[in-house]
């Protein structure tokens, strides 16, 4: 799996257009106009559509025609998640219900104060769940490796509803470690994706859908280091205006002197997350938002 570099697909002007159409055409008009946007997408982003056909063709073992079809509904499916992002962080129309498989576990975290780590990945709609979790009464940061569009972050800053969710953007300087400290140290909780890493990650091989994969062991050397405990949390679109939340129990990651120990520590924990992340993956197939090659080809 070749290193994140940091980019993502949309601008700032993409997102005003989502939420001035939110706004003052509603949501149902909004996903109308993505049949088309998804459309231009399937016939002229081919560098994206070409890692999606080996995901649907290669990992799930879809035939040709459907492996072609799910790519225009996962361009489609992605804009509904967008569109469904902005309505709720910045408290737009349309009412969304939700449900929660495990949401008492992150309760228990905020009441305890132990603070802890949240590791999701990039399906679903997790951006929106700390503001759904905002009864939890506990800031919630959130880490994105998203270093180019720092401006869309800084959008979406000034329009969110919940102001107990805040973000933390990668810095190539790694100036994003002083922010993630201070918020372990002050109990609060960081969610950060673990599907994903960037150049100077360290890593591990784990299996996958099938196949071998390397994972970022970050988010498990952070819960180590900062004696905190980690959960595994997914938001998944199930209906226009739900959602359905999972969160595994949260584990404590012990921390080792020998550094070969150390190691198998943090190996343990990533397949314990690449098994929870195929899980919902299978479940939700279509909810995987990952435009670039994942695995090493044959």
């Amino acid at each position: 799996m070749p290193s994140w570099k940091g980019q993502s697909r949309g601008s700032v002007l993409g997102y005003r257009i989502f939420v001035q159409t939110l706004k003052h055409l509603g949501l149902t008009f909004a996903y109308s106009i993505l049949i088309f946007v998804a459309f231009y997408y399937f016939l002229f982003s081919r560098k994206s559509s070409i890692h999606s056909y080996y995901y649907f063709r290669h990992v799930l073992k879809y035939s040709w025609l459907k492996s072609k079809w799910n790519i225009y509904r996962n361009y489609f499916v992605f804009g509904q998640v967008l569109l469904d992002k902005v309505a709720i962080l910045g408290g737009l129309k349309g009412k969304f219900s939700y449900n929660f498989d495990g949401e008492h576990y992150l309760r228990e975290m905020a009441e305890n104060k132990t603070g802890g780590i949240i590791v999701n990945a990039h399906i679903g709609n997790f951006e929106i769940a700390g503001q759904l979790l905002e009864r939890l009464q506990t800031k919630i940061n959130v880490l994105m490796l998203d270093a180019e569009h720092q401006k869309i972050k800084n959008y979406l800053s000034d329009v969110l509803v919940n102001k107990n969710v805040g973000i933390i953007p990668i810095q190539s300087d790694n100036s994003h470690i002083i922010p993630i400290s201070e918020a372990l140290i002050n109990k609060e909780l960081i969610a950060m994706a673990g599907d994903r890493y960037i150049e100077e990650s360290k890593l591990c091989i784990v299996d996958f859908m099938g196949k071998k994969a390397k994972f970022p062991t970050g988010p498990f050397y952070l819960a180590a280091r900062f004696g905190v405990p980690i959960t595994f949390a997914f938001a998944m679109k199930e209906r226009k205006t739900h959602y359905h939340f999972f969160a595994s129990k949260p584990e404590y990651v012990k921390r080792y002197t020998d550094s070969e120990e150390q190691e198998k520590e943090l190996h343990k924990f990533t397949e314990k997350y690449a098994k929870e992340f195929e899980r919902i993956l299978r479940k939700y197939p279509m909810q995987w938002f990952n435009y670039y090659q994942f695995w090493e080809k044959e």
